[in-house]
């Protein structure tokens, strides 16, 4: 005997396929965005596509360099001549928002989403929001966690773990990220263009 379905389940599958769909097109977006477009040679054309298909919010001035890996579409926004470096990892599921002149070494990893360890159901995932204030500076290879705002004029050094807000002209180094010293007001501006990396 033939099976027949019913118009609920029809919609079921048509809702289904749909958000498959939806699902796969967004994963070759974040492929192509960080396979292909990520080493792509030209910062321009970097930055076109970072803009108009990642939807991010790229200042004048500001300068992602080669191998940047970004998470999602959106929720990220980048202050004029702020630099980002190579092999950067930029989690933007949740809101990422950096300021101007900020200057962010190769390797660092701001992360915005977690895992709940302790949810009994699974590994329930959450997000919260990083801040980068105006004129910071993040160290290689530096990892900033969920939920953090560093101040202005605040220093994280090579390889920290910034587990909690940093205040603005701190110097925080190591695991977890503690004060180990002040940074004065600075207010230059970066000016750091590259046409092939």
């Amino acid at each position: 005997m033939p099976v027949t379905s019913t118009n609920e389940n029809f919609d079921d599958d048509v809702v289904s396929l749909s958000q498959r769909c939806k699902a796969y097109r967004f994963d070759g977006l974040l492929w192509l965005c960080n396979v292909v477009v990520a080493n792509f040679p030209s910062a321009r054309v970097r930055h076109w596509f970072y803009r108009r298909a990642m939807k991010i919010d790229l200042a004048p001035g500001a300068h992602l360099l080669s191998g940047t890996w970004i998470d999602g579409r959106g929720n990220l926004s980048i202050g004029a001549n702020s630099i980002i470096n190579q092999r950067c990892r930029l989690d933007n599921r949740g809101t990422l928002s950096i300021g101007a002149n900020v200057s962010i070494s190769p390797e660092v990893h701001l992360i915005t989403a977690e895992h709940d360890i302790r949810d009994r159901d699974g590994f329930a995932g959450y997000t919260e929001p990083i801040t980068i204030d105006d004129w910071v500076f993040i160290g290689s290879r530096a990892i900033v966690l969920p939920g953090v705002t560093i101040g202005a004029h605040a220093v994280v050094a090579a390889g920290a773990v910034v587990t909690k807000d940093v205040q603005p002209n701190a110097i925080v180094a190591g695991v977890p990220a503690k004060k180990i010293g002040e940074r004065p007001d600075v207010h230059y501006q970066l000016n750091y263009r590259r046409h092939f990396f």
